[in-house]
């Protein structure tokens, strides 16, 4: 087969990999890496190498030349206005200062690039290691599917290390709905699960246990108060050296006078009253592709919220709890385009909704609500395990579970809503059988850091296993 591999990363870690769809007889027309030495670029000859930044920026591969391709035309675009809207909120990482007019600018120079790549060297397949969510890819996503071209792309669960494989992140895992209809009218226990997803499935239904993802745990250590004293002491240190400190003193200073969005969330936020009835709302980290594309219209989590409220039974309550990295990674607590000036101010403007400290126990909150509601978090997954009804916006990796509420409108919120008002309870058979059918539809792997933490694999053991898996794909069709 012909394909293009979309893996963004170091050819020094997918070396191996790499050689395996060789081996197996597939010809590498495309490839797109963060960082290549001296032997690479003749082991990779006949191969177009595209460096992911690059691509990223909107720029060609070396040796291509983009005024070769068509530019798009209004029949193309039509057909992608869809992939457009999802692209502008997109760019809130890598394109956050551009103006609406230059974003698409940018983009309809993506789209005329990745067409006119499509068209020229037509690839059989093309794999891309996660749900694309970095401008490029999920153009070149959007528009292997307009040709028909098989893609496909794998989800972390956090399930422990268990890996999801899909040929449509939309669609979700095919070999999950195979596994549920198999299933269909059997009951299963906790005994019928591997013992890995056995002992997961114990400790998350413990309301006892604090389950916090071990990512979360590493940043909340990184961003303390004494490392970031320590980080500041580092900085003064450097700034006397090179003579900085003079330019950096007197910024930092009017700094701590400017509004910023931490002062904007705590002016507004007050302590929750647990012994009222409320939706939790934990929001979404942004940008990050959880919302975008996963979050898909409801990237906008005002948006979500707005649909709550208006749906909400009454007298009931909205908590809404910033999640603790948009303050820590990126542009901390900075304005940006995903956490505008006011974008809390228009949270807290909505009926029936209270911004809740962003320390506060979300496993307490959880289990004090009503109901939870997220586009795609881990909370509302974890809300589920703990027997507490969840609503989601999204498309969460278990978004076919069959004890969550989907939720598009305010009509299917309503829906939601008015069943739980009258008694809805989730049911832990029904919830084990999914994961019977679950554990039977994913594979020990992983491709995101930090599961390395909770896997028994190692990362070159766990690659050459994520190797195989796309080996197996592409030689059954079905």
């Amino acid at each position: 087969m012909k394909l293009f591999l979309i893996f963004a990363s170091k050819y020094s870690e997918s070396r191996e990999m790499l050689s395996v769809f060789k081996k197996n007889g597939h010809e590498i027309l495309y490839w797109v890496y963060t960082d290549m030495d001296g032997n690479a670029r003749e082991e990779m000859k006949g191969t177009i190498c595209h460096n992911h930044y690059a691509a990223w920026a909107g720029n060609p591969a070396e040796g291509v030349d983009i005024n070769e391709f068509a530019p798009p035309g209004k029949d193309l675009i039509e057909k992608m206005y869809k992939v457009e809207s999802l692209v502008l909120t997109m760019m809130n990482k890598k394109f956050d200062t551009r103006c609406v007019d230059d974003r698409r600018h940018v983009y309809y120079g993506m789209l005329q690039y990745w067409k006119g790549i499509l068209d020229k060297y037509k690839p059989d397949a093309i794999i891309i290691p996660v749900v694309p969510h970095t401008v490029y890819n999920f153009i070149l996503y959007e528009l292997a599917k307009l040709a028909g071209i098989r893609t496909i792309m794998f989800e972390d669960t956090w399930v422990i290390d268990r890996l999801l494989a899909y040929e449509d992140w939309m669609e979700g895992s095919k070999k999950l709905h195979e596994a549920m209809a198999k299933n269909t009218g059997k009951n299963f226990s906790p005994s019928d699960l591997s013992n890995d997803l056995k002992e997961y499935y114990f400790k998350q239904t413990n309301p006892q246990v604090d389950s916090t993802p071990v990512y979360m745990d590493y940043w909340k250590n990184k961003y303390s108060l004494l490392n970031k004293f320590f980080a500041r002491l580092k900085l003064t240190k450097e700034s006397l050296l090179d003579g900085t400190i003079y330019r950096k003193v007197p910024q930092f200073i009017v700094k701590q006078f400017q509004i910023n969005l931490k002062k904007e969330y705590e002016a507004l936020q007050s302590n929750p009253d647990l012994s009222k009835k409320f939706v939790y709302v934990p929001l979404g980290f942004q940008p990050e592709r959880t919302t975008s594309p996963q979050g898909d219209m409801f990237v906008d989590q005002i948006l979500t919220v707005k649909i709550l409220s208006f749906s909400l039974p009454k007298d009931w309550l909205i908590y809404v709890k910033e999640h603790p990295a948009q303050w820590w990674l990126r542009m901390g607590i900075n304005y940006s385009s995903a956490r505008y000036k006011g974008y809390y101010n228009r949270l807290a403007s909505i009926p029936n909704v209270k911004l809740v400290p962003v320390n506060d126990n979300s496993y307490e909150l959880i289990g004090k609500s009503q109901a939870v509601a997220v586009v795609t978090g881990t909370a509302g997954w974890e809300a589920v395990l703990r027997s507490k009804p969840t609503l989601i916006f999204g498309y969460p990796w278990y978004r076919d579970c069959p004890e969550v509420f989907r939720i598009n409108d305010t009509k299917t919120c309503n829906a939601a809503l008015n069943k739980i008002v009258g008694g809805y309870k989730v049911s832990q058979q029904n919830l084990v059988n999914f994961l019977k059918s679950f554990d039977e539809a994913t594979d020990v792997a992983y491709i995101e850091g930090f599961i390395d933490k909770i896997s028994k694999l190692t990362r070159e053991e766990s690659a050459l296993k994520v190797a195989s898996l796309m080996l197996f794909w592409l030689e059954n069709k079905k």
